[in-house]
């Protein structure tokens, strides 16, 4: 059985390069971070999210869907980074959110060793680029896709 994303969904899986660990912050259905778990992207895939009903369809969603016996996957109850060691190297994937929730999560960004975010905040995109300016990240890649009549800015960020 296949896990059918949205073209959204696939677009932020196509943003996203190998890394040791890839970490899905607001997870919901863990459509993404199984599908990079499914194509090797990572040899640890970390699904977060900070209720608890949302986590439980991720894992009934991976034991449907998740078929790379290789990739360790596993799911996290945190509100956003908390619970994950900030020595880490990892892409982070943060998607869904609202900006205020976004840059409360990525308030402390420059203390973790990430290669990659993947970031689509679902508001204020243009102040949301200041802010991530202000902490001294780079833009490198952004894409929009329009989907459900709305806009989607995905941006690809790196420490500069």
């Amino acid at each position: 059985m296949k896990l059918k994303l949205s073209k959204r969904l696939e677009l932020i899986v196509k943003m996203c390069d190998c890394s040791d660990t890839i970490i899905d912050v607001g997870t919901d259905h863990g459509k993404v971070p199984i599908t990079i778990a499914n194509l090797g992207l990572a040899k640890n895939v970390i699904a977060i999210d900070n209720k608890k009903g949302p986590l439980e369809t991720c894992d009934k969603n991976a034991k449907i869907f998740l078929n790379n016996k290789d990739v360790l996957f596993t799911t996290l109850l945190s509100e956003g980074l908390e619970k994950v060691d900030k020595d880490i190297e990892c892409g982070i994937i943060i998607t869904g959110i609202g900006y205020d929730n976004m840059c409360e999560i990525l308030s402390d960004i420059n203390e973790r060793n990430f290669k990659y975010l993947i970031l689509s905040p679902h508001s204020k995109i243009d102040k949301f680029k200041e802010f991530l300016n202000d902490l001294n990240l780079k833009i490198i890649e952004e894409n929009t896709i329009f989907e459900d009549k709305k806009n989607y800015s995905i941006l690809k960020v790196i420490k500069e």
